[in-house]
């Protein structure tokens, strides 16, 4: 199950990331367009035609590469920072749940001993501690039924024994009642209690 929701998780990072690397190509090419430099400062050369002279078009050239290298760098860190985060985030999720289906899969086996140590207090430990309250509850109804089995066999044994010397016998059913009694009661005391 988890590896399943650590796959989704994931191929959810990897769409992020490409479109963040598409932001950035497309940027990238639109920084290394000829004339762009003059696009932006047209405005101001419009006003102020004087300033046409002092700017110098390789300088300007070489800051616009400048700038563009910077802003590919940045969408690098960005991606590098966003995959660190999701993996922790993916983590985060899909270890916890993981040992709550190994130690829910031991409970439904019988092993009604196994309990998951909730390090949390968010909606994966709450699952974690309602796991636990019902192993403990499945715990007591398994005590109870060993209990009430075993005292309803010692009455049924002592009822049999009464009727054993009579003219009457056994009846098949108590019989049956008992065979079930005790298959029940081999059933329970097969769970693993703490």
């Amino acid at each position: 199950m988890t590896r399943r929701l650590e796959t989704r998780l994931l191929h959810y990072f990897l769409l992020i990331t490409f479109a963040a690397i598409l932001i950035g190509v497309e940027f990238y090419f639109e920084m290394s367009r000829s004339g762009l430099w003059r696009e932006i400062c047209e405005p101001a050369l419009a006003s102020c035609p004087h300033l046409d002279a002092v700017i110098d078009q390789q300088s300007d050239a070489h800051s616009l590469g400048r700038l563009r290298n910077k802003i590919v760098i940045m969408f690098g860190v960005l991606t590098l920072v966003v995959a660190i985060v999701l993996m922790m985030f993916i983590k985060n999720i899909t270890t916890p749940l993981q040992r709550m289906v190994n130690v829910v899969n031991k409970i439904n086996q019988g092993d009604l001993s196994q309990e998951i140590e909730v390090q949390s207090k968010d909606e994966i430990g709450q699952v974690g501690a309602t796991i636990n309250e019902l192993a403990t509850n499945l715990q007591e109804v398994a005590a109870f039924t060993t209990t009430t089995t075993r005292d309803v066999l010692e009455k049924l044994d002592a009822y049999l024994e009464t009727r054993e010397g009579t003219a009457e016998g056994t009846p098949p059913q108590l019989e049956e009642i008992r065979d079930d009694l005790t298959s029940l009661l081999g059933f329970v005391e097969s769970f693993k209690l703490r």
